[in-house]
C-alpha cells in the first residue's frame, strides 16, 4: 500500500500540471479570438463543440473513466474558454486591454452577492482591481459618474422575486451606459467556522430575506435553532468568523465562504434551488459589441399616454424587424414634469445597437414615443444559463 502523504504529493503535482495546461489553453484561446475577430466568426461553434464532446466521451470510456465525468469537466472548460474569447474580442474592439488596473462599485460588503458578481465579472482582468462597497444603489451610480470607479454592478432582477425597482429608478436618469450583464446563482448555504454535524447547530445568523428563502429547509433540518437577523449576509459571515463557535452558523453564498474562511456545511438549501439574480454592469464608457458576438440592447422610452395603441405601436415596430424583446417592464417616470402618472418602459432587445435593423427601429420609434434613450448595448449572456 502506498503512503498517503506520497499519494497526496502526486495529486498536487498532477493538479499543478493541469493548471499550467489550462493556462496554455487560454493562451491559444486568445489566438483563436484574434482570428475570429479579424474574420468576423462567431465565438460559439455548437457543431464542433458537440463533436468534440462525443470524441472525448469515447476516449474516456476507452481509458476506463466515466464519460459523463469527462464531459462535465470539458463543458466547463469550453464555457470558460468562450468567455475568455469574448472578453478578449470586446476589449480589442474597444481599443482596451484586460492587462490594466480597474475599479468597481457594488452593494454591500465583502461576500455579498453583488461582491461575488463583481468578482465574477472582472475575473478576466490581469491588473489590480479596487472594490468599493456601497450602501445604496445611488451611491454606486455616483461613484461611476464621478469617475471614481470604472464599473458599477447593479442587481436588476431576480428569477423568483422579479424586478428590483430601486435599480430601475436610478438607471432612468444616469449618464452611465450598460456595458455588460451576468447571471449569478443564489446559492444559499450553511456556513460554519469548521465541520460539524448539522444536528449540533444551535444558532443561525443571516439577513431576513435569505432566512425566508430557506424557510422549508430550516423547518425540516434545523427546526429548533435560534434565528438571529443581521443587516446583510456579509455581516452574518463576519460574526461567525469572529465567534469561532462551531454551533453558530451563517446563511450566505457558498461562493463567498472563502472570503471569511468559512466552511460550507450544507448547500442548495433555498426553497427554490433554480434561483438567479441578473446583474447589469454600468460604466461611463459605452462599448462597441462586434458583430460576431450576440448582443443585447436596452432601451428606456415613454409613449403618448392618451393615444390609443401607443405601446402596441412600439412593439409592432420592433416585431416588424423580427427581433425578440426579452424584457418589458414599466416604472413611474422620475421627475415627470407634466403628468403625475407618466410611465417609463424598459425593454431589452436581442440585437446589436449598431445593426441596420436596430437603427431602423430607433428611427421608426421616434413618432411613437415622447422619450427614447439607449441605456446600453452589451454582450448577451442570457443564453449561457
Amino acid at each position: 500500500m502506498r503512503d498517503l502523504l506520497a499519494c497526496r504529493d502526486d495529486i498536487d503535482r498532477i493538479d499543478n500540471q493541469i493548471i499550467k495546461l489550462l493556462e496554455e489553453r487560454m493562451d491559444v484561446a486568445n489566438d483563436i479570438a484574434e482570428y475570429k475577430l479579424v474574420h468576423n466568426q462567431s465565438i460559439v461553434d455548437a457543431t464542433r463543440e458537440h463533436a468534440k464532446l462525443v470524441k472525448l466521451r469515447a476516449q474516456a470510456k476507452d481509458l476506463g473513466l466515466p464519460p459523463s465525468y469527462v464531459s462535465d469537466v470539458f463543458k466547463t472548460i469550453i464555457k470558460n474558454t468562450c468567455a475568455q474569447e469574448q472578453h478578449y474580442i470586446v476589449a480589442k474592439a474597444n481599443q482596451s486591454s484586460v492587462v490594466r488596473d480597474t475599479s468597481v462599485a457594488y452593494l454591500g460588503n465583502t461576500g455579498s452577492y453583488s461582491h461575488v458578481a463583481s468578482s465574477k465579472y472582472l475575473e478576466g482582468f490581469k491588473g489590480n482591481i479596487r472594490f468599493e462597497g456601497c450602501q445604496t444603489f445611488a451611491q454606486i451610480v455616483g461613484l461611476v459618474e464621478s469617475g471614481k470607479c470604472e464599473y458599477g454592478i447593479l442587481p436588476v432582477e431576480n428569477s423568483s422575486s422579479g424586478s428590483i425597482n430601486e435599480v430601475l429608478d436610478v438607471i432612468q436618469t444616469t449618464k452611465a451606459s450598460i456595458v455588460g450583464e451576468l447571471f449569478v446563482p443564489i446559492d444559499h448555504a450553511i456556513l460554519g467556522c469548521k465541520h460539524i454535524d448539522l444536528k449540533e447547530i444551535t444558532d443561525i445568523y443571516s439577513h431576513p430575506q435569505p432566512v425566508a428563502q430557506c424557510s422549508k429547509w430550516l423547518k425540516d433540518v434545523l427546526p429548533n435553532a435560534t434565528i438571529h437577523y443581521t443587516k446583510a449576509t456579509s455581516e452574518a459571515m463576519q460574526l461567525i468568523k469572529e465567534k469561532q463557535d462551531p454551533k453558530h452558523v451563517a446563511i450566505g453564498s457558498h461562493m463567498a465562504a472563502s472570503f471569511y474562511d468559512l466552511t460550507p456545511l450544507a448547500d442548495n438549501i433555498a426553497n427554490n434551488i433554480h434561483n438567479f439574480t441578473r446583474f447589469i454592469v454600468i460604466s461611463m464608457n459605452s462599448i462597441i459589441v462586434p458583430e460576431n458576438i450576440a448582443a443585447k440592447t436596452s432601451l428606456a422610452f415613454s409613449v403618448k399616454k392618451y393615444q390609443p395603441g401607443s405601446l402596441l405601436n412600439v412593439l409592432q415596430e420592433i416585431s416588424k424587424h423580427n427581433l425578440n424583446v426579452t424584457k418589458l417592464i414599466s416604472r413611474p417616470k422620475i421627475n415627470a414634469n407634466e403628468d403625475t402618472w407618466e410611465e417609463i418602459f424598459f425593454a431589452d432587445i436581442e440585437a446589436n445597437a449598431s445593426s441596420s435593423a436596430m437603427q431602423d427601429i430607433l428611427e421608426d420609434l421616434k413618432p411613437c414615443t415622447n422619450l427614447l434613450k439607449i441605456l446600453g448595448c452589451y454582450p448577451n449572456s442570457e443564453h449561457k444559463n
